[in-house]
């Protein structure tokens, strides 16, 4: 299968490349397997966390050969590695390659000091840092015909944990800047004519925003979507590179609560689930599959619901389960 710009999907279903193949990669393959698209992964081991459960290509994202070579099996790739030089993304545009984020895109997105002036009359960039800075994070999708969605704002709790717990809605926030946030993340994703997945990662006092960053790639603080919402981030961005109609973001239950499973001195994550499971059955799981090592993120787990404390709770105590810093 060819990958011009200008030719059709080759086969009933679309072949979609991933340079990358973490957990994020591993996460997109069940909305994949579900659309029936045909997931192809570029990664540096089989051991890698996706590699490990559909089919892949090994290889090495700085050699633009072997990315070409990856091309051509695709009718369209994602980069979800960090690590792909912005010169072999440009000499994978140059052989006509069907790639999102474009290089335009990354190079927009990364001039953060430009976007800040850009967009000064919707996000105040003069943010005095103190403690009643709060951290929050805005994921909207876009497809090539321009359709555009945002899920609901995101924040960080619990900042002095080991292991980060998100909570959607974010709660410490007016509906006012809420939506003010998703209006700057829509408009910022227009201007850069973003194809794909963007998350917005702002620091927000009183009525100042601060854009911290702003990320072309799947983002942890969206996992929550996989359950929480009605369309995923990973479906998402299949729908959106694909330029198929955008599913629904909207919220499946009034609060979502996840975090991210950090190993400790626990070496068996399989055994954890008899306990969790039992003490709270609206417990979902994600396990990444990593080598389980200490400070390694080897899954995260997410909980549902209406009870905002019993659902954090709930949340932190798996973590700290499973990481061995409390046992029963």
């Amino acid at each position: 299968m060819s990958c011009t710009y200008d030719s059709a999907v080759k086969s009933p279903f679309p072949r979609v490349g991933v340079i990358g193949a973490g957990q994020l990669a591993r996460m997109m393959v069940a909305p994949a397997t579900a659309l029936g698209v045909d997931l192809l992964l570029f990664a540096q081991s089989s051991e890698d966390s996706g590699a490990q459960i559909t089919h892949h290509v090994i290889g090495n994202p700085t050699d633009l050969s072997a990315l070409k070579e990856f091309a051509k099996l695709c009718d369209v790739i994602i980069i979800q590695e960090d690590g792909v030089p912005l010169s072999a993304i440009k000499g994978l545009e140059a052989e006509g390659v069907r790639l999102y984020p474009s290089l335009a895109v990354i190079n927009y997105l990364r001039d953060l000091e430009n976007i800040r002036q850009e967009f000064a009359n919707v996000a105040k960039p003069t943010l005095h840092f103190d403690s009643s800075i709060s951290e929050v994070t805005v994921m909207v999708a876009r497809s090539p015909h321009g359709q555009a969605t945002s899920w609901a704002p995101t924040e960080f709790l619990a900042e002095n944990r080991t292991s980060p717990i998100t909570l959607s809605p974010a709660s410490n926030i007016s509906s006012a800047i809420a939506e003010r946030l998703q209006q700057l993340a829509l408009e910022i994703a227009k201007v850069a004519s973003l194809v794909g997945v963007m998350t917005m990662t702002v620091s927000i006092s009183g009525e100042s925003i601060y854009i911290k960053d702003l990320s072309t790639t799947l983002h942890f603080s969206g996992n929550w979507t996989i359950e929480g919402a009605r369309t995923s981030q990973y479906e998402q961005l299949l729908r959106a590179i694909l330029d198929l109609p955008l599913g629904d973001p909207a919220m499946n239950s009034e609060y979502v609560v996840t975090g991210k499973v950090i190993s400790g001195e626990k070496l068996d994550m399989y055994r954890p689930y008899l306990h969790l499971m039992a003490r709270s059955p609206g417990l979902k799981f994600h396990q990444y599959r990593n080598q389980v090592r200490a400070g390694e993120s080897i899954g995260h787990v997410t909980a549902l619901g209406s009870e905002l404390r019993k659902l954090i709770q709930d949340v932190e105590h798996a973590q700290d389960y499973m990481s061995g810093i409390i046992d029963e």
